[in-house]
């Protein structure tokens, strides 16, 4: 299964830390370049630490942070319909 479905699959039981989520891909790219795609499609939504959705033009940043050593503390994915309909 490739990490873009586990995690989706994961995401069906609730909301998931990106720190979580970062361990089900190999590298920090292909972690950004999945999670990126996956909320392009609607597939999940990212929010803050403070339970704020995350905007558009923020998401690199956040991504970004979550795929290196200090995390991003707080951010969490949840899944939307449409990904959950992806994995159903």
């Amino acid at each position: 299964m490739s990490p873009e479905l586990e995690t989706l699959d994961q995401l069906l039981g609730g909301d998931l830390a990106l720190a979580v989520v970062r361990d089900l891909f190999s590298d920090a790219g292909q972690f950004t370049r999945g999670i990126a795609a996956m909320l392009d499609a609607g597939e999940v939504r990212l929010f803050a630490s403070d339970g704020t959705e995350v905007p558009r033009w923020q998401w690199p940043e956040v991504l970004a942070a979550a795929s290196g050593h200090a995390g991003a503390p707080g951010a969490r994915l949840a899944i939307t319909g449409t990904g959950a309909r992806r994995i159903g």
